[in-house]
This record gives structure tokens, C-alpha cells and sequence, in this order.
């Protein structure tokens, strides 16, 4: 071809599907431009600003309504590596902004994904099924607005024409509660619940998944009523430096994180639970400076004798002078100014590995902080783990019973990403359930959502 001088020039580029002959044009995020940021570099460098519109927006309680029949989202779409694929992944929503998710909700035939058009399958007996159809092992499949999947032989049918109507339904909006979109608009626009990563150090290796999956074989179902749990999170101020002791991060973190699971009702408290949350809790978890006095004991005596459970982290099992009275409540305490403490590698040997909150632990090695030389006597509790600690085991993780109360401690808990280790973050969740004198598999979804494992 012969290209005259001056001469303009008018072409375009469009692609088609094998199943859908329809010229699109080719997304941008095919292409590779020299002049832009290394993608790794730009995300690392990206300030992650706050939406406006999810202000006061729960991630865990969005999680919910994702997954519940009002909205239906879950039937279709795929978030966060779970879930079908006959919508398209909506893993990637983090990265857009608000008002173009809105705008995909409510008018979801505006924009429709390529891969994602609807079809008409007319069928030789008259019968007509729309959905998105998709080729499984030579077979078709038609997955329609409800999640529903139809096989649908080739021999029976007559025709296939393409929709120009998305198959996902319009007026989600409208059938959720203001409060209810706003968290289902937080679950999808932010990450899952993590604790910052700002400490000075570098932090330990990622898990992978078959060391979680290991952790978690043999779950048992559980109910199909499960019991409404009220679990109250107790933090504090913070009392040390970039990423250790962070308890306010711990409690919003944890408190989206526990929110997300079903029939779970998530409190916080600042510094000691309040009267009416003492007289209701099922759960109370601690996460700050303990300390120990009158009041408190008269409280808490209460509590455990009513069954209720306590679940104490790292620095909560400190008692000051009161350590003897608190030793009594939780097995071991501390008292600050007279223990032992060591930071770095801490390689925890795993005891009672037929109590269910240690099943399938094998020793486990953390980089945490240990304590020793606690008040207490140890044959009192049942040691789940320690550590070799001046030449002797020094109990780290543990269970105890008092009055009808059940309590669990876990001594690990100093730096943020002991948190979002997914091992650890399932003894902590068997914990919880335990003392709540409930199936420790309760909250095994909420294992892997933001934990530090690898893909």
C-alpha cells in the first residue's frame, strides 16, 4: 500500500469472541506503555485515600450482605480468589472508584463485560433460557440472573443469539437498607481487614496456602442454627512504638474482621467493658495494658460465673500488684517490672494437640515476643505451647477454666503481623469459639480474609 504525502489517515482496531461476533474495542489494559510507572511501583507508591460515601462503613458487615439472598451478589461473582464465575471477578473493585461501581449497580446493562454477555439459547421444543453461557469440558453451560446453571445438550438447540441486556438484575440498591449498601459498597471498594504494617522491622515470611490448608483439615459442619454470639473487644491506648502494641488498629481491624462472620454481634470497649456489656457478652477479648483491682475481680468473678468466656493477648495478662488475685482468674499473670520478656524468633512447642484448638498445629515458629516468669502455677492451666526460655519451657499459649467460665490466652501478640499470620489467626479464632463454649470451626472463613499468605 501506497501512502500519498500529507495524506490522512482513518483506521480503528476491534476484536471479536468466539462467542460473540460483535466488533469491541480492545481494553486499554492490554497494551503496555513505555512511559508509565512500573504497575508494582505505582501501587506501592499510591496513597490510599478514604471514600467519602463508606465513611462509618463496616467491611465484615458488607461481607454479609454480599453473601446474603437480599442482595444475591455471591451467586454469581467471585471476590477475594472465592465464589462462581458467571459474573465477572469483582476482585479488582479496590482499585475503582466509587461513583463508576455505582453506576455498574444500578445501571448494569450500561456497560456489560465482554466476556459476561448475555444469550438467548432458543431451544427445539420452544422453551428459552437467558444467562451467560459457558463451555465446560465440550458441554454447555447457561448460568441465568438467580446463580442457577443449566446443562444444556447442543442437540436441543435451535439458536443462540446475543442479549443486550446484562444478566445481572437492576434495583439491588433499592432492596438493602442505606447502611446496608454502605457496607456492601465498603466490602467491595477497600481491602479486607489487616493490621498496618509500619513496624521498623522486616516482617516474617508469608504462609502458604497448603500450611493453612493442613491447619484446617478435618472441619466438622456446624450447626445450621448457629447461636447469636455477642463478642465485645476490649482495647487501650497505645503504648509502644510503630507496629507493636497497637491495640485501637487491632480492635477496628478485628472488629470488621468478626463482623463478617454469621450471626456475630461485635462490641468495643476502652479499657474494661461496660456494666451492660459485662451483663451480656458471650465473648469479652482482651487486647491492652491489663490491670487488676477490686472492681474489676468483683466483675469479672461475676462474669465467669455466668459461663461467660475471656480471651486475653499479650500484654492484657498483666495484673501490677494484683497479679496473685488476676493469676486466679486467667492461670497465669504478669506483673510488670518483674518478668521476663525476649523479642525475635520465637519457636513455640505445641502440647495438647487433642484439644481442638490445637488440632493439626504442628510447632510453630512466630517473630513475637515471649514472657516468663509469670505468677501462677502451671499445672493449673492447660499449656498449649511454649517456649524454650532460659533453659526451660515457659508457658505461651494456653487454656483455663474458671468457675463456668472458659478462658484463653495467648501470650504472642506483640507485633501487628503476628495478627494476619493465618496459623496463628486460627488458634486465636478456635480460642474465641471455645470460650464461648462453641464449635472452634465456627470461624474458620474468616481464617484467610487479609492474612499475610502467599497466593
Amino acid at each position: 500500500m501506497v501512502i500519498e504525502p500529507n495524506a490522512s489517515l482513518d483506521w480503528s482496531l476491534t476484536v471479536v469472541t468466539n462467542e460473540d461476533k460483535r466488533p469491541r474495542t480492545l481494553p486499554l489494559r492490554r497494551f503496555a506503555l513505555p512511559w508509565t510507572a512500573d504497575a508494582a511501583e505505582a501501587t506501592n507508591s499510591m496513597e490510599v485515600k478514604p471514600i467519602a460515601e463508606l465513611a462509618g462503613g463496616n467491611w465484615g458487615l458488607g461481607r454479609r450482605v454480599f453473601h446474603s439472598e437480599a442482595a444475591s451478589c455471591f451467586k454469581c461473582h467471585a471476590i477475594n480468589g472465592a465464589g462462581p464465575s458467571l459474573g465477572p471477578d469483582l476482585s479488582n473493585l479496590v482499585h475503582r472508584d466509587y461513583a463508576s461501581v455505582l453506576r455498574d449497580i444500578r445501571h448494569p446493562s450500561r456497560a456489560i463485560n465482554p466476556d459476561f454477555l448475555g444469550q438467548v439459547i432458543l431451544l427445539k421444543d420452544g422453551k428459552t433460557l437467558t444467562g451467560v453461557v459457558q463451555t465446560r469440558d465440550g458441554e454447555l453451560y447457561v448460568g441465568d440472573a438467580l446463580g442457577k446453571v443449566t446443562r444444556v445438550p447442543r442437540h436441543e438447540i435451535e439458536a443462540i443469539k446475543a442479549s443486550d441486556v446484562s444478566v445481572m438484575p437492576t434495583g439491588i440498591d433499592e432492596k438493602l437498607s442505606a447502611e446496608q449498601f454502605r457496607d456492601l459498597m465498603t466490602f467491595l471498594l477497600t481491602s479486607p481487614p489487616h493490621m498496618p504494617l509500619d513496624s521498623p522491622l522486616q516482617a516474617p515470611p508469608l504462609r502458604t496456602q497448603a500450611e493453612v490448608a493442613e491447619v484446617l483439615a478435618g472441619t466438622q459442619p456446624l450447626p445450621a442454627d448457629l447461636k447469636k454470639l455477642r463478642i465485645v473487644l476490649v482495647a487501650g491506648s497505645k503504648d509502644h512504638g510503630p507496629g507493636e502494641h497497637d491495640y485501637p488498629a487491632w480492635q477496628l481491624q478485628w472488629g470488621q474482621l468478626l463482623a463478617a462472620a454469621e450471626q456475630v454481634q461485635v462490641e468495643a470497649a476502652w479499657d474494661f467493658p461496660n456494666p451492660e456489656q459485662l451483663n451480656s457478652a458471650d465473648v469479652l477479648v482482651f487486647f491492652q495494658k491489663g490491670d487488676w483491682n477490686d472492681e474489676r475481680q468483683r466483675q469479672m468473678d461475676a462474669y465467669f460465673e455466668r459461663g461467660g468466656g475471656g480471651v486475653y493477648i499479650h500484654w492484657a495478662v498483666n495484673g501490677n500488684d494484683r497479679v496473685a488475685d488476676f493469676s486466679k482468674r486467667i492461670g497465669l499473670a504478669s506483673k510488670g517490672g518483674s518478668i521476663s520478656f525476649r523479642h525475635g524468633p520465637l519457636a513455640l512447642q505445641v502440647h495438647n494437640t487433642d484439644h481442638p484448638i490445637m488440632r493439626n498445629i504442628e510447632p510453630l515458629q512466630l517473630y513475637d515476643e515471649s514472657y516468663w516468669r509469670l505468677t501462677g502455677e502451671t499445672e493449673d492451666v492447660t499449656l498449649f505451647a511454649s517456649s524454650m526460655e532460659d533453659g526451660a519451657p515457659q508457658p505461651q499459649l494456653w487454656a483455663y477454666e474458671r468457675s463456668a467460665g472458659r478462658v484463653f490466652v495467648s501470650i504472642p501478640g506483640h507485633y501487628n503481623w503476628t495478627f494476619d499470620d493465618p496459623i496463628f489467626r486460627t488458634i486465636l479464632l478456635r480460642g474465641i469459639a471455645w470460650t464461648a463454649h462453641e464449635p472452634v470451626d465456627r470461624f474458620n472463613d474468616l481464617v484467610p480474609l487479609g492474612a499475610r499468605m502467599s497466593k
